[in-house]
């Protein structure tokens, strides 16, 4: 029997042997034949909450406003992909013909001509994708008071006297894509 246990286990260790034996370094050529599926796909659930926001006025008169309790609160869906050139061009072209039609493409080279995008280098792809989400999960913006720094406290509240709230509901991006790239 104890032969048996040693036979097997240099039977394994021999197979793991072989197994590192296996790997070998790759060089830049060959590397460059490899491929794989890039992006990653970021799926989140918003709760973030702002005490307050203060914009102050520095000039001799003053004055002060705050966004006091600010809440964010949705689901959104995120994708990034690196794309490479020809693709961000022509993903470029189609989102400028929803606002100028047959002069996408001219409005397109602009950013190429213009020095903005020199039309070689991968770009990466920030995309809200449309996920069909019902509205109601999207995320909704509220700012429960706007205060003016030299408005009074009021007697009845204890609290200061405030130009009201905000909110944005539904905040729908999902369609929108932002490019990044080097320049």
């Amino acid at each position: 029997m104890q032969k048996l246990k040693s036979a097997l286990a240099v039977a394994v260790l021999s197979t793991v042997g072989m197994s590192a034996h296996a790997i070998s370094s790759i060089d830049d050529s060959e590397l460059s034949l490899v491929t794989g599926q890039d992006g990653v796909t970021i799926a989140g659930d918003l709760h973030i909450n702002i005490g307050s926001f203060t914009w102050a006025d520095t000039d001799t008169n003053g004055g002060s406003v705050s966004f006091n309790n600010i809440s964010i609160n949705g689901m959104f869906v995120q994708t990034i992909d690196v794309l490479n050139a020809e693709t961000i061009v022509n993903n470029t072209i189609i989102a400028m013909k929803k606002y100028v039609g047959s002069k996408a493409i001219s409005e397109a080279n602009k950013l190429i001509t213009n020095g903005v995008y020199d039309g070689s280098s991968d770009v990466v792809q920030f995309a809200f994708p449309d996920a069909g989400l019902d509205t109601r999960l999207t995320p909704t913006i509220k700012i429960a008071s706007i205060t003016n720094g030299n408005a009074p406290v009021l007697a009845s509240t204890g609290k200061q006297a405030s130009y009201g709230s905000l909110e944005i509901k539904n905040l729908d991006m999902q369609g929108t894509k932002i490019w990044l790239w080097a320049h």
